[in-house]
């Protein structure tokens, strides 16, 4: 229901402390607490993440039996639009995906910015550039296979805001303006046939309180509201706030210098958003009894991070370790065999454990398998692209079968699939898309097959992405958007698989408790860990180059006010966004906003850790050829205070701890003691023989044990053999 007037709430904000927020966040619940049920408060998290360790935190911190109500933003808007309209469809990102493609492959773009004249009126170009020049660069720009993706991630990041701000002070933007009408036209096909995007869920739910009987029915399971993170309210979620909470009690938390979401679309301080808020609010102290009880020492770790966020120098000598490796790959096997090195002498478990990169993507995905290369369990945030899942493949190969009897196809599934047959592919060749890939999972056990011998993480990976993709059939079955058949459905897996990033599907689920976390720096702003390792911690992520998109040229974004993100930049609102702002810039002050945003994801990261940090870096990629890596500007900022001290890693006191590690070393025995032989005979020197008998006997045991890979003793065998000499018969 829209307020009669207007909303009034409490507002508590904390410094950037050493220690994770959420004892704060519990203490500001406890105080609710007290005045309420805890069945009826509704607790709200911004990011949707870290929920389940939040409600946990609380309930133990409080000893209390119930847990806390705790939900996501988007999650509750999700549940609200549901109740408003049970029969409307939500379109899943790879739908997306096929629907804005043939939207942008079919839309002729002279027509389109002849509608953006007729309904913005006078459009300002870029530069020096005019109509011709903007009409030849949509035209020439949507050939590109990216194009529709690019397009996709500005529309999708304008939708989550409630549209483009156009600007008419000084005459609409053309690029901003196509775009607009563009984004128009995709919500008014998903609107004809009962679609809405996720993106747009918070906007519409919003709107769906403002009827009465909607906003009764979703009220009545509350009466007091914790609004927590509220650093990271956008604009659009402040009034999903506002509406939510027009008869409740509202109350909301946040710390200063710790948003990196909301500030990519937004800049200032939480103290400006809850200023120009459209919510009334009081400025309260934070709980002093609850804090006097929780208040944790300063810790190195969160002293280096607060240094990071806000520029205060530590108060006493603290320090981490900085741990340098040649590429990025011996970086995680280094990290690996740290972590096993640390359990052994500290007695440790893997979910004391996180390894942090700054963002969700591919490298994120290697992360996590080149741990579990080494023998580390690990744990997920999210899903890993369709295109690295081998059910995802099978299932593709599956559709490619049928269409044309393709070899390849049937060599991938004859490879996956013992008993394969033309006659069992046929058998599932019959009914709907969505029957037919279901028939080849039950008569092929895929399921089963993907259970056997892989862990539970990475079961429910594939069983989320086989659903995934029955999903996408079941939408093309049923909508009236795309033709039923088989050669769309390939066409669309095909896209699907393709703009599909890693790990860009969040799922809220149970986590193993034994396994490493491994995550953004986003997945990791409310959680604290014994042991934090932040990877790549190099020049070229902290701070990188921030792009936004790359379908305009940055000095084009410049000049784009109307653009989903901040653009425009000036010394105060970089001053007025982050207290580390100071002194004369270098860059450019679109480069300093947002090399500003990256050193506070770093100091998050840092933050996370409660006794052991390190910070770690290489230098080139693994091929050894690409350009070389530098370590962070921040570290040099760190190795620059008096107070602060980078301990440089050394491994010569590091026994072997991971099972890859010691694969690597055994198999490099046979070349490193011949080497070692061969040099102390040029030098005149005395060969150790008997430390090399030693190791060979080592080795010697080692693989007379019957649990000993077959494979891998082979393999040995072999380097022995190239290292007498011998000649290896290859067939």
């Amino acid at each position: 229901m829209a307020p009669d007037s207007a909303v009034t709430g409490r507002f508590y904000a904390f410094d950037f402390g050493s220690s994770s927020p959420a004892d704060q966040i519990a203490a500001v619940y406890e105080d609710l607490a007290a005045a309420y049920d805890p069945r009826n408060i509704l607790v709200l998290k911004r990011i949707p993440c870290s929920l389940e360790s939040l409600a946990d935190h609380i309930r133990l911190c409080l000893d209390q039996q119930i847990r806390p109500n705790i939900q996501s933003v988007p999650q509750h808007a999700s549940y609200v639009v549901e109740m408003d309209n049970p029969d409307i469809d939500r379109l899943a990102y790879e739908q997306r995906i096929e629907l804005l493609s043939g939207l942008t492959e079919s839309t002729n773009w002279e027509r389109l910015l002849e509608e953006a004249e007729t309904r913005f009126g006078t459009l300002r170009w870029p530069g020096a550039y005019q109509r011709t020049d903007i009409l030849e660069f949509l035209e020439t720009a949507s050939t590109q296979d990216s194009f529709g993706k690019d397009v996709g991630q500005v529309l999708l990041e304008a939708t989550r805001q409630g549209g483009f701000r156009i600007d008419y002070s000084s005459g609409p933007h053309a690029l901003i303006a196509v775009l607009a009408c563009l984004n128009d036209r995709f919500h008014d096909r998903l609107r004809d046939h009962g679609l809405v995007e996720r993106a747009n869920i918070i906007p519409r739910a919003t709107r769906a309180l403002e009827d009465e009987t909607t906003y009764e029915q979703v009220a009545a399971g509350f009466e007091a509201i914790l609004a927590v993170e509220f650093e990271e309210y956008a604009e659009n979620d402040r009034r999903y706030l506002a509406n939510l909470a027009a008869d409740a009690e509202l109350v909301a938390v946040g710390e200063r210098n710790a948003s990196i979401q909301r500030i990519k679309t937004e800049p200032g301080s939480v103290d400006d958003i809850r200023e120009h808020c459209c919510i009334d609010f009081e400025v309260a102290e934070m709980p002093a009894k609850r804090l006097e009880r929780t208040d944790h020492a300063e810790t190195a770790p969160g002293a280096i991070g607060s240094f990071l966020a806000t520029g205060r120098e530590p108060t006493t000598s603290v320090s981490a370790i900085h741990l340098h490796e040649s590429t990025f790959g011996e970086q995680l096997r280094t990290v690996a065999n740290e972590i096993e090195h640390l359990r052994a002498r500290n007695e440790l478990a893997y979910s004391e454990f996180a390894v942090v990169l700054n963002s969700v993507g591919d490298q994120l995905s290697d992360a996590r398998r080149q741990l579990r290369a080494s023998g580390l369990p690990t744990r997920t945030v999210g899903a890993p692209a369709l295109a690295e899942d081998p059910a995802v493949t099978e299932l593709y190969a599956f559709v490619q079968y049928l269409l044309n009897r393709d070899t390849d196809a049937e060599s991938w599934l004859r490879a996956r699939v013992t008993e394969f047959s033309p006659e069992l592919a046929e058998a599932c060749n019959h009914g709907t898309l969505e029957a037919r890939l279901n028939r080849w999972i039950i008569n092929t056990d895929l399921k089963q097959r993907v259970a056997t011998g892989e862990s539970h993480i990475e079961i429910q990976e594939q069983f989320r992405n086989i659903e995934r993709i029955t999903d996408l059939a079941k939408f093309i079955d049923q909508t009236s958007l795309l033709e039923s058949d088989l050669p769309t459905f390939k066409h669309v897996l095909q896209r699907a698989i393709r703009f599909d990033g890693a790990y860009t599907h969040t799922i809220e689920t149970a986590p193993q408790r034994h396994g490493i976390t491994v995550t953004d720096v986003q997945g990791i702003k409310h959680d604290t860990y014994n042991t934090v390792f932040v990877l790549n911690v190099i020049d070229q992520t902290y701070p990188g180059t921030e792009r936004l998109t790359p379908l305009f040229p940055t000095p084009w974004l410049t000049e784009m006010p109307g653009y989903p993100a901040v653009t425009e930049v000036d010394d105060g609102l970089i001053a007025g966004t982050f207290e580390t702002a100071g002194g004369e810039r270098s860059t450019s002050g679109f480069d300093a906003y947002y090399h500003h945003r990256e050193r506070r994801k770093l100091a998050l990261g840092v933050r996370a850790a409660s006794d052991n940090l390190y910070v770690c870096s290489y230098d080139s990629e693994e091929s050894g050829l690409g350009r070389a890596h530098t370590p962070s500007r921040y570290l040099y900022a760190l190795s620059e205070q008096p107070q602060i001290s980078l301990e440089a890693l050394s491994m010569t006191d590091r026994p072997i701890r991971t099972r890859q590690n010691v694969a690597e070393y055994v198999l490099d025995q046979p070349w490193a003691e011949l080497e070692a032989i061969v040099n102390a005979a040029h030098t005149g020197e005395t060969a150790a023989i008997e430390e090399t008998e030693a190791v060979f006997g080592a080795i010697q045991t080692l693989l007379a044990d019957e649990d000993v890979d077959p494979v891998f003793a082979e393999a040995v065998a072999s380097q022995f053999a190239l290292a007498r000499g011998e000649v290896i018969d290859s067939a």
